[in-house]
């Protein structure tokens, strides 16, 4: 990495490799237990997707601030929802493969199904 790159916040390997990168917009609930909302982000298979690294200071559900975050991990061609990963650590995890960084987003790689699995199995908070 350079010093123009750790100046910028992150690394950047291919200028174009964010231009059709998925960026999703979270899906919010509440908690059943004590109704504090809930942001979720989805990861799916053989799709790039842009993931905030600060969610909590991006968004709100009726002015209320949301700081537990997760990430759906979901294969399309199973049709099935293979785990719900703590946000946070779900990035740390990602971002040594991830094809791009900035100072706001990490660019998850297109996965396999077998590579959401390895995530999954890698996460101490896997559901």
């Amino acid at each position: 990495m350079g010093l123009f790159d750790r100046l910028r916040g992150g690394r950047q390997k291919d200028q174009d490799v964010w231009e059709d990168a998925a960026r999703l917009a979270p899906r919010f609930y509440r908690d059943e237990d004590d109704g504090h909302p809930i942001g979720m982000f989805l990861l799916r298979e053989d799709r790039r997707t842009m993931l905030p690294r600060h969610p909590q200071m991006m968004y709100q559900v009726s002015g209320e601030d949301v700081f537990d975050w997760r990430l759906l991990l979901v294969s399309t061609s199973a049709n099935d929802l293979l785990a719900t990963l703590d946000y946070f650590e779900a990035l740390d995890l990602i971002e040594p493969t991830a094809p791009a960084t900035d100072a706001n987003f990490v660019l998850a790689p297109a996965c396999t199904t077998a590579d959401l699995i390895d995530l999954a199995a890698r996460s101490r908070s896997a559901q």
